[in-house]
């Protein structure tokens, strides 16, 4: 049983690692053939929380994608210079940075919102209605988990040491 279960989550990681390259690959792809080629698909991913952020604060923003403000601000910074994003200071706070989209920006942001809808349509499509709400569950739990920090007991991956160790590595991959 053990042996199976090990089998099942290694064939789930493999789908999932081919998934998130596929995915990274045809975001660019799909926003290429849009004629968007100057910005990346993790600036489109700026836009999209920009636009539907209610208070657009860089600290928030970061926060919601879970980048550091440092990270943030560089993009940011290119998507100012692209005309994509527009920065200003909080009239109350000035410590406070409020971001806004460009007419320019929206419209991507909702471009690539149709990739999205797109996508998930198709695979509702393809599912039976009562696989759809436990694929909903299964990627709730796994949002969940992942902001837990369920990765705090791994242990360390230590280098192989011998050809014997390496072997055997490979057995249980």
């Amino acid at each position: 049983m053990k042996k199976n279960l090990n089998k099942l989550i290694t064939n789930i990681g493999d789908i999932f690692f081919q998934f998130q390259a596929k995915m990274q690959f045809f975001e660019r792809e799909y926003l290429r053939k849009c004629g968007i080629e100057d910005v990346t698909p993790n600036e489109v991913k700026v836009l999209y929380i920009i636009g539907i952020s209610n208070t657009k604060s860089m600290s928030e923003i970061a926060d919601t994608l879970k980048v550091t403000r440092g990270t943030l601000s560089i993009t940011v910074d290119s998507l100012v210079k692209k005309g994509y994003v527009i920065r200003t200071r909080n009239k109350q706070d000035r410590r406070v940075i409020i971001l806004y989209l460009t007419r320019k920006a929206i419209g991507i942001v909702k471009q690539y919102g149709k990739f999205f809808e797109s996508l998930l349509l198709a695979l509702a499509n393809d599912l039976e209605n009562e696989k759809v709400s436990i694929l909903e569950e299964i990627l709730d739990k796994l949002n969940l988990i992942i902001e837990t920090d369920f990765y705090k007991n791994i242990e360390r991956y230590s280098e192989v040491e011998s050809d014997d160790d390496f072997n055997n590595l490979e057995e249980n991959i």
